[in-house]
C-alpha cells in the first residue's frame, strides 16, 4: 500500500498554560479554559485577536498592550483516530513541519518530542504509542514564552551583544524580526505555525535531489537525480522516474535500481526549454515525477518536484578600468543587471500569510520589473508558496540563512542545533528554479568591523577564510565560514555560498568585491541621496530611503483625530527606524518647502522624496553596467520591498500589498527600456567656499535597454524655464539614436541655446520614441532643490475619465494636462472612508508622474469602480 498523509487542520483547542506572574494573563479567566481554535496552523496572538481578547496591533499603539501573551506559556491539544491501517504498516509518524518555538508533545499522555527550533521540522514514530484502532489519541502541545527560555539560556552561556532589540533573542532560533525591528513591531509569537500531519508506509521517498547542466551553446542539457528512501521490510528495489514538459507530455521514462536506499540517474535533454529570469526570457518548468515500487511493481509512494534547466552562476572577474572584481549573475550565459528588491516576512503573525497573498506580492514584484528578491536573513526561511510564485514569475531569489545583526553564540550545543536547521531547509528549497545564491547572514561581518554595540571595532583579518576562530574577537567567523559553508557544499553545490551580506575584499564593506550595504544616505552620515552615484559599490544589496504608506494605510493606525499631525506618538510608534523622525524632517528640509504641513502633505512630501531617492540610485547604479569588462555596478536590491504591518519605512509596496508612489518611479527605472539626465551642477544651493563660475547646468542624457536585442530609436528633447514661464528651443531637440543590448548606452551631452542665463530654471524632458511615436521611455529633469521653485499661484492640473474602449487592457482612461510644470503628480480614487480594509486599491498604468506645460497624457486605471480620481502634486498646497 502507499504511503498516506493526513493532515491535523481540525478539531484543535488551545489555553493559557501558565501565566509565568503575568498580571494580564491572570486577570482573564476566559484563557484558562480550552477554547477552539479558529484556524490550524496558528500562533496564540492570532487566536487571542479571533477571540476578541486582543487589542489588533496594527491600529494605534496596540502594539504596546500585547506583550503580556508572549511572556506567558500556552498550550493547544487536538485528537484523532488511530488509522485503520495502522496494524499493516510498518511506519506510523507524526511529521511537524514547524513548531514555534520552545515546544513540549505529549501523545496520550507520554512525552514524544521537545524542540527548541522554529526551522527544524520533525517527524517522530507513534507507533508504539498510539490507542487501539478506532480509539481517539490526544497531542498535547506546550509552547513556553521565548522570553522566559532566552532568560534562561542567557544566565547559561551569558549575555549577547545586540544593535537590535533584545540580546536574548541570538541564543534562540526563532525568527529574529519576532523581537522587533527598524519597521516591525515586538510580537513574539509561539505556536504550531506550520502544519502536523501523520504518515503511515512501509516505505517512502525521502528525499529527490535534480540538478543540471548546460552546455555552452545551449542546445542540449544533462540532468542528474538523486533519490534517497526510507529502508523497507518489503524490499524495495526500483524507482521509477518520468520527467514531464510544461504540457504534461513525457520527455524521460526509465526505472532505476535501488541500492542501500539510493538510486541515482544521468539524462540528456537535446532540445532544452529554459528557464529565465523575469525579463529575460519564459520561465519553463518541467516536472519530475517519482514513484518508488516494491516487489511485483507495487506502489510504496510517490512525489512531483518542479525543476528547470537553466544555469545561475556569480561572475567575479577583473574590470577593465577600475580596481577588483564584478559582482555579477549570469544566467544561462548571459550577463544580467540585477534589479531586486529586500523581502521581510509579509506579516507578523506568520500562518496569515496565504498561497494567494505570495502570489500578489510576488506578482507585484514582476510587476515593478525585478528580476531578484533577497530573502532577508532575519525572517524565515521561505514556503514552498513563495518559492512556487517566484519559480512561476521568474524572480530569481537570494536566500540568506536564518541570521541578522548578531552576536551569535558558537558553544557546541547551538552549532548542533544550527547544523540540523540549514541541513533540513538547504535540503527542502535546493531544487528551486529560481535559487541563485545561498548566503550566511546579515550584516553580522559589517556591524562587528564597526564596533556597532561594542566599546570599539572588532579587529580581525578580513582575508582569513581558514581559521581556526575561536579563540579569536570575531569567532563567529566559524558559523559562516566553516559550518554553514560546508553545510551547503554537502547538500546543494550546484548553489552559489556567500557567507555573509555584505561581504567581500578588505572588508564587509569594499565597494570593489563582494556586496555591499550603502546606508551612507539615510542610516551612517545621511548624505544626500542625489550623491547616489559617488556610493556605488559592485553589487548594492542593500540602500533605502523612508516613505509614508498612501494616506488609507496611515488611517489604519492613526485612528484618532488627535495623533493626525507627523509628530503625533502614533505616528512615531509605527515608525520602527532609530531617529527616522529627525531624519525625514532634515531630508524633507533639504529637498523641500513646508510649513505648518497637514500630515497628508507631509506624508506626500515623504513619497516624493522616496521616489527621487530611489530614482536616483537606480538610474546612476544601472548606468554603470556597460558591457564586458565595464560592469562597475551589476545589481541593485533596494531595501525593502514589503512590510510585516501597516508602517512608515523603506518599502515600496505596504503591509497591505498597496503601492507607494515610489513604485511607479522604480517600476520607469527598471523597465526594458529607460533613459536618464544628469545635471551638472544637481543643485542650486550655493556653497561659498567653493563657488561655481556659472549656475547654468549641462546635460548628459544616457539610456539602458535590459532587452536581449539592439534598439534604435528616436530621442526627443523638450525644454521649459521656469523662471521665465516659458518654453526653450534647444539646437538638436531630435536626434536618431542607437541603444546596446543588456547594458547602458550613453547618448552625449547636450548642447544649450546660448539664451540661458544664471536665473534659467530649466525643466528639461527626455523621451526615446519609435517608429510608430510611442514613447518607450521618459524622465523629467528639474532644478533642485524644490525648495528654491515658487509655483504661480494659478497652477492646475486637469484631469477627465472616460470609460476604455472594449476589449481593451484597462477599464477607464485617465487624460492629465497641466498649465505649469507639475512634478510628483500622484492620482487616487475619491475614499470611501467606510470602505472594506481589504478592498483592492485601483492598479494604474502609471502614476507618480512629471507633466510639462500643455503636455497631455493618458493613463489606464483599473478598479476604480465609478470614484472620481483626485490629484496631488508637490506644493499644490501654496495654490
Amino acid at each position: 500500500m502507499p504511503r498516506e498523509r493526513l493532515t491535523l487542520s481540525s478539531g484543535w483547542q488551545w489555553r493559557l498554560a501558565n501565566s509565568n506572574s503575568s498580571s494580564k494573563a491572570d486577570s482573564i479567566p476566559e484563557i484558562k479554559k480550552w477554547i477552539p481554535a479558529s484556524a490550524f496552523p496558528s500562533v496564540i496572538q492570532l487566536e487571542l485577536l479571533h477571540a476578541k481578547l486582543l487589542p489588533d496591533p496594527n491600529v494605534g499603539e496596540n502594539e504596546r498592550l500585547i506583550q503580556w501573551v508572549g511572556e506567558a506559556d500556552w498550550e493547544y491539544s487536538c485528537a484523532f483516530p488511530t488509522p485503520d491501517s495502522a496494524a499493516s504498516r510498518d511506519k506510523i509518524e507524526l511529521l511537524f513541519e514547524g513548531l514555534d518555538t520552545f515546544a513540549t508533545v505529549q501523545l496520550n499522555g507520554k512525552q514524544i518530542l521537545q524542540s527548541d527550533n522554529m526551522f527544524i521540522p520533525h517527524r517522530v514514530d507513534i507507533k508504539d504509542h498510539l490507542q487501539p484502532s478506532g480509539t481517539d489519541n490526544e497531542i498535547l502541545i506546550l509552547f513556553e514564552s521565548a522570553f522566559k527560555k532566552g532568560q534562561e539560556l542567557e544566565k547559561t552561556y551569558g549575555k549577547r551583544i545586540s544593535i537590535m532589540r533584545d540580546p536574548k533573542r541570538m541564543h534562540i532560533r526563532k525568527a529574529q524580526y519576532h523581537w522587533g525591528w527598524d519597521w516591525g513591531p515586538i510580537i513574539v509569537t509561539c505556536g504550531p505555525y506550520l502544519p502536523i500531519h501523520i504518515e503511515t508506509y512501509n516505505s517512502r521517498i525521502d528525499t529527490v535531489h535534480v540538478t543540471s547542466n548546460l552546455f555552452p551553446d545551449v542546445s542540449w542539457a544533462m540532468i542528474h537525480i538523486n533519490v534517497n528512501t526510507v529502508a523497507s521490510s518489503e524490499g524495495v528495489n526500483t524507482v521509477l522516474i518520468i520527467v514531464l514538459d510544461a504540457d504534461g507530455e513525457e520527455v524521460i521514462q526509465s526505472d532505476l535500481e535501488v541500492k542501500g536506499g539510493k538510486a541515482t540517474a544521468t539524462k540528456v535533454f537535446p532540445s532544452p526549454n529554459l528557464w529565465w529570469p523575469n525579463g529575460e526570457g519564459d520561465q519553463y518548468l518541467y516536472t519530475l515525477k517519482t514513484t518508488l515500487l516494491g516487489a511485483e511493481k507495487v506502489l510504496l509512494d510517490e512525489t512531483t518536484t518542479r525543476f528547470a534547466l537553466r544555469s545561475i552562476s556569480l561572475i567575479q572577474r577583473p574590470l577593465d578600468d577600475e580596481p577588483g572584481t564584478t559582482f555579477m549573475f549570469n544566467v544561462n550565459g548571459r550577463d544580467i543587471f540585477i534589479q531586486g528588491g529586500n523581502w521581510i516576512p509579509a506579516d507578523n503573525l506568520l500562518p496569515r500569510i496565504t498561497r494567494e497573498k505570495y502570489f500578489a506580492w510576488i506578482g507585484m514584484a514582476k510587476k515593478s520589473h525585478l528580476n531578484m528578491i533577497r530573502v532577508w536573513g532575519g525572517g524565515i526561511y521561505e514556503t514552498e508558496d513563495f518559492f512556487d510564485a517566484c519559480d512561476e514569475n521568474g524572480i530569481l531569489v537570494w536566500h540568506d540563512l536564518a541570521f541578522a545583526c548578531g552576536d551569535y553564540p558558537i558553544h557546541d550545543a547551538f552549532l548542533e542545533n544550527v547544523t540540523k536547521e540549514v541541513e533540513a531547509q538547504v535540503t527542502r528549497i535546493r531544487n528551486r528554479a529560481c535559487l541563485a545564491l545561498l548566503c550566511g547572514g546579515n550584516e553580522d561581518f559589517m556591524l562587528a568591523e564597526m564596533g556597532v554595540g561594542r566599546d570599539a571595532r572588532v579587529e580581525f583579518d578580513a582575508r582569513d577564510v581558514a581559521g581556526p576562530f575561536e579563540d579569536t574577537d570575531f569567532p563567529q567567523r566559524k558559523i559562516y565560514l566553516q559550518l554553514l559553508p560546508d553545510i551547503t557544499k554537502e547538500l546543494c553545490p550546484e548553489v552559489k555560498y556567500w557567507p555573509n551580506s555584505p561581504w567581500g575584499g578588505d572588508s564587509a564593506s569594499d565597494p570593489t568585491v563582494g556586496d555591499i550595504h550603502q546606508w551612507s544616505v539615510w542610516h551612517q552620515e545621511q548624505l544626500s541621496y542625489q550623491q547616489y552615484k559617488n556610493l556605488s559599490g559592485r553589487f548594492v544589496s542593500e540602500f533605502g530611503m523612508h516613505g509614508f504608506p498612501i494616506m488609507r494605510t496611515v488611517d489604519v493606525f492613526v485612528p484618532d483625530v488627535r495623533d493626525r499631525y507627523p509628530q503625533s506618538k502614533a505616528i512615531d510608534c509605527h515608525n520602527k527606524g532609530h531617529g527616522a523622525e529627525t531624519r525625514i524632517a532634515r531630508y524633507l528640509a533639504e529637498n523641500f518647502r513646508y510649513n505648518n504641513q497637514s500630515l497628508e502633505d507631509f506624508a506626500y512630501c515623504s513619497q516624493l522624496m522616496q521616489s527621487e531617492a530611489y530614482g536616483y540610485a537606480l538610474r546612476d547604479w544601472k548606468r554603470k553596467f556597460n558591457g564586458k569588462g565595464k560592469e562597475a555596478c551589476a545589481g541593485a536590491i533596494i531595501w525593502q520591498l514589503n512590510d510585516c504591518y501597516p508602517v512608515t519605512s523603506w518599502s515600496f509596496i505596504d503591509y497591505y500589498l498597496r503601492v507607494k508612489p515610489s513604485f511607479y518611479s522604480i517600476r520607469r527605472v527598471f523597465a526594458p527600456i529607460s533613459v536618464g539626465i544628469e545635471r551638472t551642477p544637481l543643485s542650486r544651493w550655493i556653497d561659498e567656499d567653493h563657488p561655481r563660475e556659472t549656475e547654468i547646468p549641462q546635460f548628459s542624457i544616457f539610456a539602458h535597454n535590459t532587452t536581449t536585442a539592439e534598439l534604435s530609436c528616436t530621442l526627443v528633447l523638450a525644454a521649459y524655464d521656469f523662471a521665465a514661464g516659458e518654453r526653450v528651443g534647444f539646437p538638436s531637440e531630435k536626434k536618431a539614436v542607437t541603444l546596446l543590448p543588456g547594458q547602458n548606452t550613453e547618448l552625449g551631452e547636450v548642447e544649450n541655446p546660448k539664451t540661458l542665463t544664471d536665473n534659467s530654471l530649466i525643466v528639461l524632458s527626455a523621451s526615446l520614441v519609435d517608429d510608430a511615436g510611442t514613447i518607450l521611455a521618459r524622465i523629467v529633469n528639474w532644478p533642485e532643490p524644490f525648495r528654491y521653485l515658487h509655483w504661480p499661484k494659478d497652477t492646475r492640473v486637469d484631469l477627465g475619465t472616460s470609460k476604455a474602449d472594449e476589449g481593451a487592457a484597462w477599464e477607464d482612461i485617465v487624460t492629465i494636462k497641466a498649465n505649469q510644470p507639475i512634478k510628483g503628480l500622484f492620482l487616487y480614487p475619491d475614499y470611501d472612508r467606510s470602505e472594506e480594509e481589504n478592498e483592492p486599491e485601483p492598479v494604474w498604468e502609471d502614476n507618480m508622474l512629471d507633466l510639462m506645460p500643455g503636455e497631455q497624457m493618458s493613463v489606464g486605471v483599473k478598479g476604480l469602480r465609478g470614484r472620481g480620481v483626485k490629484p496631488k502634486f508637490l506644493a499644490d498646497w501654496e495654490m
